[in-house]
């Protein structure tokens, strides 16, 4: 999924971008997102961006239900189908007769 200002921030030389070490606050949206990117550029190693990753997404639960499903849906995360299969067996009821009292006079 890609945005235009993923592609203008890939048009942009790296020394013209205005993005420093500081997050400002109350920017649009897209100011955070251009610094997302611009950060990523900047790991070129797999376990750099594994850490950055597990930094961030910490917060991950704090964002509302349609949030989290945009973000699993660019992660290609889905849930997992477990099938279950349940054997059952039936008995037949068996119907219990008193027991009969010996009557013959065995004496």
């Amino acid at each position: 999924m890609s945005s235009d200002l993923d592609i203008f921030m890939d048009m942009m030389p790296d020394n013209n971008i205005i993005f420093d070490d500081d997050i400002e606050q109350e920017k649009p949206n897209s100011y955070y997102q251009g610094k997302g990117i611009h950060l990523l550029k900047q790991l070129k190693e797999k376990d750099h961006y594994f850490h950055f990753l597990q930094s961030i997404v910490v917060d991950f639960k704090k964002l509302d239900e349609d949030q989290q499903k945009c973000i699993k849906e660019i992660m290609g995360i889905r849930p997992e189908i477990i099938i279950k299969e349940k054997i059952v067996f039936k008995e037949k009821k068996v119907k219990q007769t008193k027991p009969k009292m010996n009557t013959y006079d065995d004496y």
